[in-house]
């Protein structure tokens, strides 16, 4: 039954085997066997890409960020879908002090998925972290449109205004801050003071 169901959806079979075998030995935590595995699959099969995102995982856990960087490219140039892994991309590249180019990800990503709001985030915090708070201001902007009552995107164009020395805006959407999540706003504002 199983066999024909995979090859209902027109997946490779030996490909869907390798990648079960290898999330056997992740579970059983033979991380050794799970990488070869899946590093065979991907050599056998260079569009896997349950291979390349399996093998990304393993990397990014045993604190190889590039190679876990390069296995993720290679499963986003297969599935340019999945929007969770640009954003995964984005956050290694900023641990790896690429900053650059984890800013084109992020933008890259909120071009395609306006709405991913952790991404608006954290593009945002690279733009205030350069001091470039005019570009963060329209990023919040643009991503409030999408997420109107997110906390943290309130509190953060508050911060971003308030490095602008726009004091009315920045009241504002502190303001507002405060409304969405008052414990949340209270705790930071007491740490601020």
């Amino acid at each position: 039954i199983l066999v024909i169901v995979i090859e209902k959806v027109n997946s490779n079979i030996s490909e869907t085997i390798d990648s079960i075998i290898a999330r056997i030995y992740l579970i059983f935590g033979n991380t050794k066997s799970a990488k070869n595995k899946l590093i065979k699959l991907v050599t056998q099969y260079p569009e896997s890409y349950i291979g390349h995102k399996l093998l990304a995982e393993i990397y990014e856990k045993e604190g190889g960020q590039r190679k876990a960087v390069d296995e993720y490219m290679q499963a986003i140039d297969i599935n340019q879908q999945d929007y969770d892994t640009y954003y995964k991309v984005a956050n290694l590249l900023t641990d790896l002090d690429k900053k650059d180019e984890a800013t084109k990800m992020l933008t890259n990503l909120l071009n395609k998925k306006p709405d991913h709001t952790e991404a608006t985030i954290a593009l945002g915090d690279l733009l205030i972290e350069q001091e470039n708070y005019k570009e963060a201001a329209n990023i919040y902007i643009e991503a409030l449109k999408h997420n109107p009552t997110n906390y943290d995107l309130n509190y953060n164009l508050g911060i971003v205004y308030t490095m602008l020395n726009d004091f009315p805006s920045a009241k504002m959407y502190y303001e507002k801050a405060a409304e969405l999540n008052t414990i949340a706003y209270n705790t930071k504002y007491s740490l601020a003071e």
